[in-house]
C-alpha cells in the first residue's frame, strides 16, 4: 500500500478549491475507521450492511451482553470491510457502572506499528 494522498472524511473543500485530502496513510486509515465504526448498519443506501453501529449503543443499557454484541459487530465489520487495509490486533469492550468503553488496537497492512484507537460512552440511559 502506497502512502499518497487520500481524500478527507469527512468530504470538504481545502483553502485551493480541491478536495481536501490527509497527508498520510495513517490518518486516512484512522478516518476509514471512525467512519466505519460510527455509521449504523442501514444508514448508507447503496451499502445497507455497512457499519459497525456502535453509536446505536447510546441508547443501549451498559452490560456484558452489549459489550459482547458490540465486540462481535465491530470484528465483523472491520474483517469485512476493511480487512484488506487494517489487521485487527485486539478488541477490548469494557463495562465499568455506565461507562462502555471500546478500544481497538490495530496495525496498518504492511507496517509494523500498532495504532490504538478509543471510543466511550458515559452516562445512564
Amino acid at each position: 500500500m502506497t502512502d499518497n494522498k487520500h481524500l478527507s472524511f469527512p468530504f470538504r473543500i481545502d483553502s485551493n478549491g480541491r478536495s481536501a485530502q490527509v497527508q498520510s496513510l495513517e490518518a486516512h486509515v484512522r478516518n476509514e475507521l471512525i467512519q466505519l465504526i460510527l455509521t449504523n448498519p442501514g444508514e448508507r443506501a447503496f451499502l445497507p450492511e455497512f457499519g459497525g453501529g456502535v453509536r446505536r449503543l447510546v441508547f443501549e443499557n451498559a452490560s456484558e451482553t452489549i459489550a459482547g454484541v458490540t465486540k462481535a459487530r465491530i470484528t465483523q465489520a472491520i474483517s469485512r470491510w476493511l480487512g484488506h487495509r487494517v489487521t485487527l490486533e485486539d478488541l477490548q469492550v469494557a463495562i465499568d457502572n455506565s461507562t462502555l468503553e471500546v478500544q481497538i488496537q490495530y496495525r496498518i497492512a504492511g507496517t509494523k506499528d500498532s495504532r490504538i484507537m478509543k471510543f466511550q460512552r458515559n452516562g445512564e440511559v
